[in-house]
């Protein structure tokens, strides 16, 4: 049979995002509710606390909800058994720390119209916390630049190793590429979600090897143009020639 009685959470402070202030803030435990059930025959136990909070630095209030049951357990800090929790926030918070930090937000108009479809949904899946279609979107976006480079090669690996021969990639930038490569390899084919650095990683990456093919030449064609040394060296040597006519 369920419970319901007053949470011992009530007047505690947490630490938790504030929807206003765009920050993980401390909160007030304003009104704090526990509830907890006994399912018998699978003999669990399920509680639940629900709580009114405060952030300390706005006032805005929110609520949120933490569960957890007797199947769903893990190790604390201490190696002791104990149930894990899942907490649920409202209003919800939106993930917008890694997609707002990235560089091609305002020129993504500059990249070849099949990059910057696959770009943006890639965008999309890291905003809606989706990191196994945010692996394979990122991988995606390299393929389709190997694509639109025009590497011949049959598969990826290949193809980036091609763009170094064709001196639109450095060595080391290879070497970046491939490791990306492989986290889209995990997702796609092992169903494995890359850690959220890996993805800001391989996303900022990308950005710089976007940023380098396509949109800084763009920008740099109004700067003006150096002379090569190679001509100002043949006219030297054709003004010597003429002047050695000249005396004889």
């Amino acid at each position: 049979m369920s419970k319901i009685e007053d949470s011992k959470t009530q007047g505690k402070t947490i630490h938790i995002e504030c929807s206003q202030c765009k920050a993980n803030t401390n909160h007030s435990v304003e009104r704090a509710l526990d509830w907890s059930d006994f399912h018998e025959g699978p003999d669990i136990h399920v509680w639940s606390t629900y709580q009114i909070v405060r952030c300390n630095g706005c006032d805005t209030l929110s609520f949120r909800l933490v569960e957890s049951n007797s199947e769903d357990l893990e190790y604390n800090d201490v190696c002791e058994t104990v149930a894990a929790q899942t907490e649920k926030i409202y209003p919800e918070r939106t993930k917008r720390s890694m997609a707002d930090e990235l560089y091609l937000r305002d020129d993504v108009y500059d990249i070849p119209e099949i990059i910057q479809a696959i770009y943006r949904e890639t965008l999309s899946a890291v905003q809606h916390d989706l990191p196994t279609l945010a692996g394979i979107g990122i991988r995606a976006v390299i393929e389709a630049t190997c694509q639109n480079l025009e590497a011949k090669k049959r598969n990826l690996a290949d193809k980036i190793d091609e763009l170094v021969r064709m001196s639109l990639l450095t060595p080391a930038g290879s070497e970046i590429l491939h490791g990306i490569r492989l986290l889209g390899n995990d997702a796609a084919h092992e169903m494995k979600a890359p850690t959220t650095k890996q993805i800001i990683a391989a996303i900022k990456v990308i950005d710089h090897l976007l940023l380098g093919v396509y949109v800084l030449p763009q920008e740099a064609s109004v700067l003006p143009k150096p002379v090569k040394k190679t001509a100002k060296k043949k006219t030297k040597a054709k003004r010597k020639s003429r002047k050695m006519e000249g005396d004889r």
